[in-house]
């Protein structure tokens, strides 16, 4: 009697063990880190984005599926041979604390998760020791500012202060070949230019727009500002 229940129990134990070591029933758990690579950052910058995914054993895992959730910006990408994953963000982005979530994913492993927080600095405020100052000219449903370029990122971005205002115009300045000859690298300038309003919309004009303006007078004035505007050339 003995004997066979000890084969009754033995039995059990086979059934179970197997049942324990099933791969089927397995699931690896995935570490993830990630971070801005540079924090804060000034508003005239572009966030990167980087983490890393490896196993319990700090193995790094190949090809997992990385989502990226960001500001406005939900995007994904894969791990590299070492479990490497980057994003370069080239959407603008302005002053505040931004939190950064990422969900990873890879068959046969448990998701994975991680956050991190992105700083970006106010524009500091600018003091000209050069340059021009002008008040706004106000006609019809037109305000021309005389603005003053601040900052520049490889031709490609302004940034401009105008009135009580701090904006950012894409692919602009360089139609009014404001950059030095030997412009290569993102460099701080100053330099005036007109910015026109026009209901909710704003654009750039050669500073001698505003000065022309200026020397009008009411409907001249208006008609000035209105053919400027309607002539705007818009930049590739």
């Amino acid at each position: 009697m003995k004997i066979i229940l000890a084969g009754i129990i033995l039995s059990m134990l086979l059934i179970f063990s197997n049942i324990h070591v099933s791969d089927s029933y397995l699931q690896y758990n995935l570490l993830v880190t990630v971070k801005p690579e540079k924090s804060p950052i000034k508003d005239t910058e572009f966030p990167i984005i980087i983490g890393k995914v490896t196993d319990e054993a700090s193995k790094p895992i190949v090809g997992a599926l990385v989502k990226i959730t960001f500001a406005k910006e939900v995007v994904t990408t894969t791990t590299d041979q070492y479990g490497n994953f980057k994003y370069d963000s080239v959407l603008p982005i302005f002053a505040g604390y931004y939190m950064i979530n990422v969900v990873v994913t890879k068959a046969g492993y448990s998701t994975g998760l991680a956050s991190s927080t992105l700083m970006v600095n106010s524009p500091p405020t600018v003091t000209y020791s050069r340059g021009i100052t002008g008040d706004p000219i106000v006609t019809g449903n037109y305000t021309v500012y005389l603005g003053k370029v601040t900052d520049w990122n490889l031709e490609t971005t302004c940034f401009v202060k105008f009135g009580d205002q701090f904006k950012r115009f894409l692919k602009t300045c360089d139609l009014y070949n404001l950059a030095p000859t030997d412009f290569k690298t993102d460099a701080t300038v100053v330099h005036s230019l007109a910015v026109i309003q026009h209901n909710a919309d704003y654009r750039l004009f050669p500073v001698s727009d505003y000065f022309n303006g200026l020397t009008l007078n009411n409907n001249a004035q208006y008609r000035y500002v209105e053919n400027v505007w309607k002539n705007y050339t818009v930049p590739n």
